[in-house]
């Protein structure tokens, strides 16, 4: 009964927020569509979320093309590195210049991430004695499914199998929309929009959402109430002059928002259109408020300047009444069909790096403990290789890191590494996920506090994977 209560509260709330929504269609809020779109918190009511009174954030790192993530993390039990230089062939890392875990984790890692690794380890190269926190996890062979899969099922069609396999915009989609079982066209909301349609209640402020892109428009953050905020990388907020912010029409149109009027429709949309002016206001001093911070970035990367301009949000949390954000970044290039090794070199590189500085700058304002940072990809790449790259694969591997990670641990089970193995879809070694997006989806929404309740909402196809889907998964326990 208290589920079903909650439920119809939760509608309740979602009705309000359409009849807000409504009452300004036509009257120039379009306009803000991928800016700013602040509409959709506008009415926050009571409910379970509206009770959270700590701080967190959860930051997507998506790196556009499909990782080469077997050569991020290779394995180091000397069986299971020959399978893999076996099937990479040219592009397999040298195990000699892998960075090492130890024997319990099973994996090393790429030479140029070096700072990932000491994340992973707590260890230093610069300081061998000190042993630091140890807070980044491995997520191993992870992907889109809509339920557990064998290659014996995939070969001949019994099992369930998401729609246009090694496409990547439609895998793009699947992956941030967190439902595979359905056409991407039929679901308009990603998981990271689901989470922020329950936890905007947490939040103090009246017209912001919690989500923000610095990446433009994407699959994961729009919601079925809540629409996402639009900054850029460099500038933050756009100026909006239709709202009266950044030149002299203010006064104009806040004496129009101001006349009577016994419409009610039109009181909404006034009052909406005056609550938008206001958080954007807020939002663009808060900005202005954190520019500056002590910790080195590279602000020649668009991966780092979209990080740095999330730190900058993260810090005046306070200043924007805000409990719980969600924010996406995304990088491109990674579809390295050819020139891998030299075209990888220069992603990881850079991927290292802006992660690392993301991460100390959050040290420098104390709130590591409070920002979860993930990546994701649109599928893994073949370990067979082309000749001079790899092809479209499924199954990957992916980063967790931050204060609260129970880092140093390799979360699930590296996959066979030998081509036509019981993990390989065929001949080309396109491994077969292990772990759902759900399963990896759901951990960190459970750690933002959404509800075990509610996680079935934001990962509809969660259910196919049993109750004992976290089993092994606690990734942010002790």
């Amino acid at each position: 009964m208290a589920n079903l209560n909650a439920r119809k509260a939760r509608q309740r709330r979602e009705f309000l927020r359409q009849c807000a929504a409504i009452s300004v269609l036509g009257s120039g809020a379009g306009a803000m569509n991928g800016k700013l779109n602040l509409i959709g918190s506008a009415m926050a009511a009571s409910s379970q979320y509206a009770a959270i009174d700590d701080y967190k954030a959860l930051v997507c790192v998506f790196l556009y093309g499909g990782s080469d993530s077997f050569n991020m993390f290779v394995p180091t039990n000397d069986d299971a590195y020959a399978q893999y230089a076996a099937s990479r062939g040219a592009l397999a890392v040298p195990k000699d210049e892998l960075l090492t875990s130890g024997p319990d984790t099973g994996i090393g890692f790429h030479p140029l991430l070096k700072n990932m690794h000491k994340e992973y380890t707590g260890r230093d190269a610069n300081n061998p004695g000190v042993q630091g926190r140890q807070r980044l996890a491995v997520f191993s062979n992870v992907g889109n499914l809509i339920s557990p899969i064998s290659r014996a099922q995939f070969i001949n069609g019994s099992g369930s199998i998401p729609n246009d396999l090694f496409a990547h915009n439609h895998q793009q989609e699947q992956w941030l929309k967190g439902q595979s079982s359905l056409p991407a066209s039929i679901v308009g909301s990603g998981w990271g929009g689901r989470m922020a349609d329950l936890l905007s209640d947490a939040n103090v402020a009246g017209g912001l959402p919690p989500s923000f892109s610095v990446n433009g428009s994407n699959y994961w953050l729009p919601g079925r109430r809540v629409q996402p905020v639009g900054l850029s990388p460099t500038t933050g907020l756009s100026q909006l002059n239709y709202l009266g912010i950044g030149d002299d029409s203010g006064d104009s149109l806040d004496a129009v928002l101001a006349q009577s009027n016994n419409n009610l429709l039109k009181q909404q949309a006034a009052s909406s259109f005056r609550r938008a002016k206001s958080a954007s206001v807020q939002l663009k001093a808060t900005l202005d408020a954190n520019t500056g911070f002590d910790t080195a970035h590279n602000a020649g990367s668009r991966l780092s300047a979209q990080l740095r301009m999330v730190a900058r949000i993260i810090a005046g949390n306070q200043q924007l009444g805000m409990r719980r954000q969600i924010f996406f970044v995304g990088a491109g290039g990674w579809d390295t069909h050819d020139s891998q090794t030299p075209r990888l070199a220069q992603l990881l590189g850079d991927l290292d790096s802006s992660l690392a500085s993301f991460q100390a700058t959050m040290d420098e304002i104390n709130l590591s403990d409070s920002v979860t940072t993930f990546t994701a990809s649109d599928f893994g790449r073949t370990l067979t290789t082309n000749g001079d790259g790899s092809d479209h694969g499924w199954g990957g591997h992916y980063m967790v890191m931050g204060g609260a990670v129970n880092g140093g641990r390799l979360m699930g089970q590296l996959p066979d590494f030998s081509v036509g193995s019981a993990d390989d879809t065929g001949d080309k070694g396109r491994i077969i996920p292990s772990l759902s997006i759900n399963q990896y989806g759901a951990l960190m929404a459970r750690w933002m506090g959404v509800d075990d309740n509610d996680l079935n909402e934001v990962f509809p196809d969660l259910r196919n994977f049993g109750s004992s889907w976290g089993a092994g998964l606690d990734v942010f326990g002790a």
